[in-house]
């Protein structure tokens, strides 16, 4: 979790969830605060329903670390959602990508 000066610097960001076994990035997300560690909390807490949250859970359950990247921050809303936007796009584009 970030600390309250972090949270601040921050603002609004866009982050990507790696899959640790693969390297492989499996979510977009923009955020502020702690919204970056907020899906791999629900995955923990048991909650289910979403891709997302079954290949957190299978990463969690093989001993491995979820890799967080922050792309971008500083962001106002609007600026992180179109750069989450365009991120999406572009994995789709790429690759097999399916941010769920």
């Amino acid at each position: 979790m970030f600390d309250e000066k972090t949270v601040i610097e921050l603002k609004y960001y866009v982050y990507i969830l790696v899959n640790p076994i693969n390297s492989t990035p499996f979510y977009v997300g923009k955020g502020i605060g702690n919204r970056v560690f907020s899906h791999i909390q629900d995955a923990q807490e048991g909650k289910k329903g979403t891709e997302k949250l079954d290949e957190i859970q299978a990463i969690l359950s093989s001993n491995k670390t979820i890799e967080h990247v922050i792309v971008r921050h500083g962001l106002t809303e609007k600026v992180a959602f179109e750069i989450e936007a365009s991120l999406i796009d572009t994995f789709r584009y790429i690759s097999s990508f399916n941010p769920y």
